[in-house]
């Protein structure tokens, strides 16, 4: 007849209740597990979708406390003939108070297919032109802005409006963090910085 209780069933029984109770004393604060393992930094998301709105069907559209969408919107914009829309609980930022204008706001979205799962609107400046955050760096034909969006960027990116002894772009970052970016709607991509 076999032994009912050895001691590698003993010692996986022993290790289970051991693992049980260190998972309850790290939780024991009110904490969910994504505060915890959560990033620090803001999460990289790539603009696949950079365009102006022309058109809006805004339903109880807002962004909450919590980042995400509340309602819907739908959008036409200027580089897709079909609509694209924003469903509720869509991580993002609304910086544009006149959404429901023609041409008074820009949209930034990663997508998924052609579901949008991240957006920023901004408000347009003049020349179809908006601000961005600092450009932390360049990689890939992409500028790593510091808000964690990637946009592209321009061969030659105009840093006359900063006073920077600087001779490489990657030295401006350096010497200069505190900045803006333009984005260019008519040439798509970052065109130049502000100070």
């Amino acid at each position: 007849m076999r032994q009912v209780l050895s001691w590698r069933f003993v010692a996986a029984i022993a290790a289970l209740i051991g693992l049980t109770l260190f998972v309850m004393l790290v939780f024991t604060r009110d904490d969910s597990v994504a505060e915890i393992v959560g990033p620090s930094e803001p999460i990289s998301r790539r603009a696949d979708v950079v365009a102006l709105v022309l058109d809006t069907q805004v339903q109880d559209f807002a962004v909450g406390a919590d980042g995400r969408s509340v309602g819907q919107v739908s959008m036409v914009l200027s580089s897709s003939e079909e609509p694209v829309a924003i469903y509720a609980g869509t991580p993002g930022t609304n910086e544009c108070p006149g959404l429901g204008e023609v041409g008074q706001c820009a949209l930034l979205a990663q997508l998924l297919g052609d579901t949008i799962v991240s957006f920023r609107l901004i408000q347009m400046g003049p020349r179809f032109t908006f601000e961005l955050p600092a450009i932390e760096a360049l990689e890939g034909g992409y500028a790593n802005l510091a808000d964690g969006w990637q946009v592209p960027y321009a061969d030659v990116i105009d840093r006359s409006a900063c006073d920077s002894p600087a001779d490489s772009f990657s030295e401006f970052i350096r010497l200069v963090p505190v900045h803006r970016s333009l984005y260019s709607l008519g040439e798509n991509e970052l065109v130049s910085v502000l100070c």
